[in-house]
């Protein structure tokens, strides 16, 4: 529950080092988790240790002496961003729990039930750092085996592989007007994400099944990229240069330097944009929108922009290794294992009202995830390969 990455990022807001991004992350994460969880506050329970206890306790002031403010010399309380809104799942989280224990207790009992659903009693995740760069010759890299290094060459710009796996471009400290700007494309598979640094500096992560499409270094008066899939990105401030995102044709967002994710699947019928530092505009269609940190932008084909307030914890779950169902749908569910485990998915029976919450690893294994999500006793899984069955009893 409170991972080495969440334990850094406690450090660096009680040490006040957080950028507004990553404040608003660890706000809404402990709010996720506290407004689900009551043995999130109960030192007794032994899930986190004295410090930790004290570090969270911090936290929960600071948030509620963030839910103050002025108007005209007078103190008036603001109504908690979060906390009513989980309360009200709280019943269904703590089911998890519940039955996450009640597992772990009699798991010699359940093992006979659980085995004659199919599901294999251990595996392991197909989750790494795989990807394919394609040069503007067409030739392909595949990331994943390429050695650290300088990997190629592109117009006035060096193309390296870091030790940690990231693909950095770095252009030349002068180019010329007439030099040749290559195309280049990142395209992660099923099971896979990457990390790219651009020519401008700016850092995006891809999701699994996505792609962006960037040139070797940014000429003109602005910087443009195109995107399909889901990524995440930390956009370099350079007020004389827009930073573009053409989202797989169906939207165009504009920034100077900013942090935001945008989710973009083609089977999936909303684009969804959520900004989490800084700014954005966003045109579609001939709608236009400026977004506040904590929005998020939601766009269909038959409707109009909708801008709304963001579950951020649930949206950059993918980012921090977390899948996050929130009263979500098995069709939808099944549809982003797809992505991460790749699978093929069947299903058989009415789905349309099975939906579920909870908080899972992407590191966890596929058979591993769908025994918890069987707990509930809603659907049934039967793996046989790389197809996934599911069934409404």
């Amino acid at each position: 529950m409170v991972d080495d990455y969440h334990i850094n990022l406690i450090k660096k807001y009680l040490d006040n080092q957080c950028s507004p991004a990553e404040k608003l992350e660890i706000e809404t994460w402990f709010e996720h988790y506290s407004g689900g969880d009551r043995t999130f506050y109960n030192n007794d329970s032994g899930l986190i240790n004295d410090a930790m206890f004290r570090s969270l306790v911090n936290i929960r002031e600071r948030i509620t002496a963030s839910e103050t403010t002025e108007v005209d010399g007078k103190e008036v309380r603001l109504q908690p961003k979060f906390r009513f809104r989980y309360a009200a799942i709280a019943a269904t989280v703590l089911l998890f729990i519940v039955a996450g224990s009640y597992l772990a207790i009699h798991k010699k009992a359940a093992a006979p039930k659980l085995a004659r659903r199919s599901l294999p009693k251990a595996d392991t995740p197909r989750s790494t750092n795989k990807a394919i760069l394609t040069l503007a010759n067409g030739k392909k890299i595949v990331l994943d085996d390429a050695k650290s290094g300088k990997l190629a060459v592109q117009g006035n710009s060096s193309v390296t592989k870091a030790v940690d796996g990231r693909i950095i471009y770095k252009a030349a400290d002068r180019a010329a007007s007439n030099d040749e700007v290559a195309y280049n494309t990142i395209t992660t598979p099923n099971g896979g994400q990457y990390q790219v640094v651009l020519p401008d500096g700016s850092n995006v992560w891809l999701d699994a099944a996505s792609s962006i499409t960037y040139p070797s270094a940014f000429t003109g008066n602005k910087r443009q990229v195109k995107l399909t899939g889901q990524a995440y990105f930390e956009v370099a401030k350079n007020h004389e240069k827009p930073f573009l995102v053409n989202v797989d044709d169906k939207q165009q967002i504009e920034v100077l330097g900013t942090h935001f994710n945008i989710q973009a699947y083609p089977d999936d019928r909303d684009v969804k944009t959520t900004l989490l530092e800084g700014s954005v505009k966003l045109t579609y269609k001939n709608n236009h929108a400026i977004l506040k940190p904590g929005q998020m932008a939601v766009n269909a084909p038959d409707q109009a922009l909708l801008i709304k307030q963001a579950d951020v914890y649930e949206v950059m779950a993918w980012k921090n290794n977390m899948f996050v169902f929130n009263n979500e749908n098995i069709k939808s569910i099944m549809k982003r294992l797809a992505r991460w485990y790749d699978i093929d998915v069947a299903f058989n029976g009415n789905m349309e009202n099975v939906n579920f919450f909870g908080n899972y690893s992407r590191s966890k294994g596929l058979s591993n995830l769908l025994r918890d999500i069987e707990l509930i006793d809603k659907v049934h899984f039967k793996i046989k390969g790389r197809r996934v069955t599911v069934t409404a009893p």
